[in-house]
Order: structure tokens, then C-alpha cells, then sequence
């Protein structure tokens, strides 16, 4: 994967943390609604720490080379 795509690809993961986030009614975390934003949050946060371990192989790779 590119750098540029995994940079971009973490952009959007955030972006859709935070729009999640916003979504999540804090009286009552675990209507619908609420738990839907709450699973979109961690997803996106998952997704984020996926690409980041890859961003950190591919500079390991670069060394080794």
C-alpha cells in the first residue's frame, strides 16, 4: 500500500471517528443509535491502528533493503 493512500485512508477513518462520536447519545449509550455511532467508533479506530502498523513495516522493509 502507499503511503499517500495510508495517509489518506487514516484521514477518513478519523473523520468518520469523529462524525460517529457526534452521533452517540451520551444519556443512553446503548440505544440503536447509539450503539451503532459507539461500533463506528471503534471500527474506525481499529482501522487507524491497522494502517499505522503497516506505515511501520513498510519503513522496517525500506531498512532492510
Amino acid at each position: 500500500m502507499n503511503k499517500i493512500v495510508s495517509y489518506i485512508i487514516i484521514f477518513i477513518a478519523i473523520g468518520l471517528a469523529v462524525f460517529n462520536a457526534y452521533h452517540i447519545n451520551y444519556n443512553d449509550m446503548w440505544a440503536d443509535d447509539s450503539r451503532t455511532a459507539i461500533y463506528g467508533v471503534l471500527v474506525s479506530l481499529i482501522v487507524v491502528m491497522i494502517v499505522l502498523i503497516n506505515l511501520q513495516s513498510l519503513k522496517v522493509k525500506e531498512k532492510l533493503k
